[in-house]
């Protein structure tokens, strides 16, 4: 699992890009979202020019700390007809 460490402050929106492989199949989820974080929404960032499978993406999470502390965010990389991840990650926030 790899790990990360981010600063923000409550109420303010904040984004967390992970590199996917959507055109293969392979999207990030969310595993586990404290209470004390909103999440916004996702959305997979295209690269410029003509995408082919196995092409790399971002994807892009949005959230919002409601409440001043330590929060653990953690992803999955999966294909939604799969039951294994090939990775995983876990965020923390720290929110001021």
């Amino acid at each position: 699992m790899t790990s990360e460490i981010i600063n923000v402050k409550v109420d303010q929106e904040f984004r967390i890009p992970l590199k996917s492989i959507a055109t293969a199949g392979y999207l990030w989820k969310i595993d586990s979202l404290p209470e004390s974080i909103q999440s916004l929404g996702s959305e997979v960032e295209k690269q410029p020019g003509e995408m082919k499978p196995g092409d790399s993406t971002t994807q892009v999470f949005r959230f919002r700390a409601r409440k001043v502390g330590e929060h653990a965010i953690t992803f999955v990389l999966s294909r939604p007809w799969e039951n294994k991840a090939i990775e995983s990650r876990a965020i923390t926030v720290f929110a001021k």
